[in-house]
């Protein structure tokens, strides 16, 4: 029966007190039940109720009472019962006066949302990221915090953590706080010592220096530090979560749940309720997925989200605030440049060798999610890496042939890149390779269609091949004057010579002529006051090659319109040399590669022949369309010699003569040569170009390079002296590449005059909009290049509508966002958990363990590197980081676990690691284990690291061929023969490895730090205790002789100290020793007699 006062939960077993027991009249339920389950109705319950004679009252005290000393009992057993009330931790920060550098509105708006509320900032490109991380950390970083707990108030230094900063945003980010630092002390405001870093940066030799890194933890300020020694201080103890006053994570679209930002967070939260986070994204399209905004705020603890778009009506305002005069100044120019009739030929050939791989590729995996893989989408520029990422967990069951056109499609993409981006001839030496290859793959030097890339098959394959040959090398007649002595100006003759085409990119005239006309313009201007020329390209290449443009352009006039023209002949004819070098090493590398698959071909003599059924790439007649055809019923068609050119390589002509690099007539180079040369002579205002100096025609490419390396290490060449000359502000020309870490502020240092965006770019678009928006004083004019109808356009307009599309699904996914709740069944990825493998039961000796008794496992530091640390704490499981030097993970006294991703194990295999370690996990352990742990992402198969040939491939290189599936398990074989009592774990992922450890310690004893320590230390070092008493080397060494085995070898060791005392031994003393078995094999050993 319960009592009144005690929940119906806890029986009340004091047999000491009588309890009140009502008459059998009354009716026991009437009295029970009404003050149990209606508390509001007690006082009617008291006026019906008379209570019976002589009866001890009950009362509030004397069942507290009762409670004291059921309490009192309990503690006299072996489980505890405590209780405890944990109180709330306020932090109050110190009230300061804060000046910050917001120029524009909605910047004012988003920090004061972010310092009211913890949240995730989601920005779109370009509109000041840097600009609000460094004003928020400025606002967060307080002297000091002061805590309240109760009536206990704790005082302490603030300490902001910065995690996901690169180098550049850190010496960007320390230089905004340095301003604002500036400014403040200007106002009165700060109070902080100048000589005080901004920012500081835990790196170099803090990385291994514990004592210097709580040093840092313990001054406070603002710190920035990569998660991996971060969290291994955290879980060490040199840096508690609770002296952590928050974290601002950069590049929150980069946080997975496995990754060390999201373990640190986890850490800091599950210690630390008091504390501020804050993160902030500037790429909403890497925001993918089913519902990643709450995936996101899933990882990060955090509830709040804060999207700013560029549509935003905030941002549009700000951005717009200017005045009409402004707004004329403001504008941009777009500059839409024409492709020549070639380039748009090879264009659309290679577009539709897109378009017929995505079409062959869907054809042999129709059973595979496909939906993606649209023409449409070709244009993003992660169309490849998704494609190949929706492939991997099925990668070892697709064909060879879907695998082939994956990489086709990499390979068009670049090609497509390269049309618009680098000069004909580089562009042609490209298509040349992929050529190369192809043939080179077969062994017989023809195309082999059961080898080559498919998309070579289709006649837009010839187009590209044909044309891109035509545009550098095809050649032209041109009309040249040639004047006699005695002759005048009308009567001088015209020849007609050819020279190579050397088609220049449509671009480089445009942007001669426009900075022309810039430079033109300024020629009126008397005050000298204006910036710089700003050229802004996508990479450092172009870069270099913008810079040569523009030293080396020819002014030039054309007859008949008098329009002025610019030629970069100069330049295309420097680069001649530059591929007769590269002929030149092709050669040298198609010699060697004849004498390596002729040495591939005896090797493989004596192995198996492949079936001739895996041999053939199985493809639709999309690809071979015409090849079958007579040449008799084939219709007469334009660029017939590159048709029968290919035709020749696929029949098995020779191909040194129809599809080999193109070999230059050396009249025609120094006719090109001495024309550019003439052309600058005449023209005093250029500088000359640097042409190659012709080398002789018997040197070759190895005395080329020989002689070059020879020169760049000959000690007695002295380097030519640099002149240095000032350039005035309003004269330099300005080239600059395209980066998200650095061109934030680029714009502000430099305040040009002309902006010229060479090739398309969002962000820096969006930064040019906050340049003018926060500069009202300075106008640049704003010049935007862009090839019209062609891919360039496209895949400008494909971002926009990318990251529009992205900001549109966060915005509703926000708009149905709900309150998550955290709970154990929460992450439906771990099957076992943590209950279910812990064993209570007392017998044989056994330690009691419950539940909540915790595990351990110790953690070799390199190891955070990976996901497995996290997913052990997140399962259960003490993680302690040490620097071990036998086994990655010691799960217990016995259990010592080496983990191996396949691609560590490959490497573990050539270099004959792995043996070594598994002889020192012998040597200390009584389980050593090998942890064999794939990709969740890949297939639970080796194929996919294998990387298998199609049969009939010949490797350029066998000695770097890659590791096939066989011989991977043959390594694994022949691991396992040298060591018998291995133990090996396959593990299909990081969550899997994660529940088998679990199962591991549910019967084991937790391990000792000291011992997993000194295990494996060099035993020639001496230490503070003194020199070590055995060398292990000597003891393998002693194991190997005959009659000595893992048992007698301690009685040898404790009776000699050396090798040299042992092989002195009498047969008298080994018989003593050993046995006299064992003494006489080992006898019998030492003193054999061998000729």
């Amino acid at each position: 029966m319960s009592s009144l006062f005690v929940p119906e939960d806890e029986e009340y077993d004091d047999k000491s007190e009588t309890l009140f027991v009502p008459d059998e009249q009354e009716d026991p339920d009437h009295i029970v039940s009404e003050l149990e389950h209606q508390n509001d109705k007690a006082e009617e319950i008291e006026a019906e109720y008379v209570e019976p004679e002589n009866q001890p009252e009950i009362s509030e005290e004397r069942t507290r009472a009762h409670y004291a000393r059921a309490m009192a009992q309990d503690e006299e057993g072996s489980i505890p019962v405590v209780r405890e009330e944990k109180a709330e931790v306020t932090a109050i920060y110190e009230s300061r006066e804060v000046c910050c550098s917001l120029p524009l509105g909605f910047y004012q708006e988003i920090v004061e949302n972010m310092l009211a509320k913890d949240g995730l900032l989601i920005l779109g490109r370009g509109l000041g990221c840097e600009v609000i991380t460094a004003n928020l950390l400025y606002a967060l970083s307080s002297p000091s915090v002061t805590l309240e707990r109760g009536k206990t108030v704790t005082k302490k230094k603030s300490l902001v953590i910065l995690l996901g900063a690169g180098e550049e945003e850190i010496v960007k980010l320390n230089d905004l706080l340095v301003e604002l630092r500036w400014l403040n002390a200007v106002a009165g405001n700060d109070t902080e010592n100048e000589l005080e870093p901004a920012l500081r940066v835990v790196g170099g030799s803090d990385l291994a220096n514990t004592n210097k890194r709580r040093d840092m933890y313990m001054k406070g300020g603002v710190l920035s530090i990569s998660s991996r020694i971060l969290v291994v201080d955290i879980l060490s103890g040199i840096l508690k979560p609770s002296d952590i006053t928050g974290f601002f994570v950069l590049h929150a679209e980069k946080i997975r749940e496995t990754s060390n930002d999201s373990f640190i967070i986890n850490l800091y939260r599950d210690q630390n309720d008091w504390g501020f986070v804050k993160a902030i994204s500037d790429e909403p399209e890497s925001f993918t997925g089913f519902t990643p905004l709450a995936s996101k705020l899933k990882y990060l603890r955090m509830s709040n989200v804060f999207l700013w778009p560029r549509f935003h009506v905030e941002v549009t305002s700000s951005l717009m605030l200017r005045s009409s005069k402004q707004k004329m100044r403001s504008t941009v120019t777009e500059i839409n440049v024409k492709l020549s009739k070639r380039m748009a030929k090879i264009q659309t050939a290679i577009l539709s060798c897109l378009t017929a791989c995505l079409q062959e590729l869907k054809r042999h995996n129709p059973t595979l999610d496909t939906e993606y893989w649209d023409v449409e989408n070709l244009h993003d520029t992660d169309f490849v890496t998704r494609v190949r990422l929706s492939l991997e967990s099925q990668w070892h069951r697709i064909s060879w042939t879907s695998k082939q056109l994956v990489y086709d499609l990499g390979t068009l993409k670049e090609l497509l890149a390269s049309l618009l981006r680098d000069d004909s001839l580089l562009f042609y030496q490209r298509v040349q390779g992929i050529v190369d290859t192809n043939i080179r793959s077969s062994g017989a030097g023809t195309m082999n269609a059961t080898t080559m890339s498919p998309w070579l098959m289709m006649d837009e394959g010839t187009t590209i091949t044909s044309y891109a040959k035509e545009r550098a090398l095809g050649r032209v007649t041109v009309a040249t004057e040639a004047a006699e002595e005695g002759q005048e100006a009308a009567e001088v003759s015209r020849e007609k010579t050819e020279v190579y085409n050397l088609e220049e990119l449509p671009k480089w005239e445009q942007l001669v002529l426009l900075v022309d006309d810039i430079i033109h313009e300024r020629s009126f201007d008397n005050t000298k006051t204006e910036g710089p020329i700003l050229i802004m390209c996508s990479s450092s290449k172009t870069a270099q090659q913008l810079s040569s443009i523009l030293s080396k352009a020819k002014k030039k006039v054309h007859e008949p319109t008098e329009r002025k023209m610019f030629s970069c002949k100069g330049y295309m004819v420097s680069k001649l040399r530059e591929y007769l070098q590269w002929k030149e090493l092709i050669s040298l590398t198609k010699r060697l590669n004849t004498e390596l698959v002729e040495k591939a071909n005896e090797d493989s003599r004596e192995g198996t022949p492949d079936s001739a059924a895996d041999e053939k790439l199985n493809t639709s007649k999309t690809f071979t369309r015409g090849n079958n055809v007579p040449r008799s019923k084939r219709r007469r068609t334009r660029g017939a010699a590159a048709v029968a050119n290919v035709a020749r390589l696929h029949s098995g002509s020779d191909y040194e003569k129809t599809a080999g690099p193109v070999d230059l007539e050396q009249d025609i180079v120094d006719r090109l040569e001495q024309d550019v040369k003439e052309e600058y002579d005449s023209n005093d205002e250029l500088e000359e170009p640097e042409l190659v100096e012709e080398k002789e025609q018997d040197e070759t490419a190895e005395d080329t390079f020989r002689n070059f390396y020879a020169e760049a290490e000959s000690p007695h060449i002295r380097t030519a002296a640099i002149d240095l000359e000032h350039i005035e502000k309003y004269n330099q020309v300005i080239i600059e590449t395209y980066s998200d870490k650095t061109n934030e502020t680029l714009l502000q240092e430099l305040c040009p005059s002309y902006i010229i965006m060479y090739e398309p770019d969002l962000a820096f678009i969006r930064r040019v909009e906050v340049y003018h928006a926060t500069n009202a004083n300075v106008e640049p004019k704003t010049y935007f290049m862009y090839y019209g109808t062609s891919v360039e356009e496209q895949t400008h307009l494909m971002r926009i509508r990318k990251e529009k599309s992205a900001f549109t699904s966060l915005i509703r996914e926000k708009a149905n966002l709900g309150k998550r709740f955290a709970g154990e069944q929460e992450n439906w990825k771990f099957h076992l958990r943590k209950p279910q493998v812990v064993n209570t039961r007392i017998a044989g000796g056994a330690k009691f363990r419950t539940e909540e008794d915790e595990m351990r496992v110790i953690v070799d530091s390199r190891e955070f590197r990976s996901s497995l640390p996290n997913l052990l704490y997140r399962v259960g499981i003490q993680v302690i980081p040490c620097m071990l030097t036998v086994g990655d993970y010691v799960v217990s006294p016995k259990i010592c676990v080496e983990r191996k991703s396949i691609p560590d194990l490959i490497g573990s295999f050539k270099s004959g690691r792995l043996y070594q370690q598994c002889e020192q996990m012998f040597r200390h352990y009584e389980l050593p284990t090998l942890l064999i742990e794939f990709d969740e992402n890949k297939s639970f198969s080796f194929e996919p690291f294998a990387e298998i040939r199609p049969p009939g491939f010949k490797a350029t290189n066998p000695i770097a061929s890659k590791i096939s599936k066989k011989e991977i398990q043959s390594k694994i074989t022949e691991l396992l023969i040298s060591f018998p009592k291995l133990k090996v774990i396959w593990s299909s992922s990081p969550y899997e490895t994660a529940q088998i450890f679990l199962e591991l310690k549910a019967s084991q004893h937790e391990p000792d730090v000291e011992e997993a320590l000194a295990k494996g230390v060099n035993p020639a070092i001496s230490t503070s205790e003194g020199p070590p008493m055995y060398n292990d080397d000597a003891i393998d060494l002693l194991q190997s002789i005959p009659g000595i085995n893992n048992v007698n070898y301690t009685t040898v060791i404790s009776r000699i100290r050396n090798i040299k005392e042992f092989v002195s031994l009498s047969k008298k003393d080994l018989h003593e020793m050993l046995g006299e078995e064992n003494g006489n094999k080992a006898y019998n050993f030492v003193n054999r007699y061998v000729r």
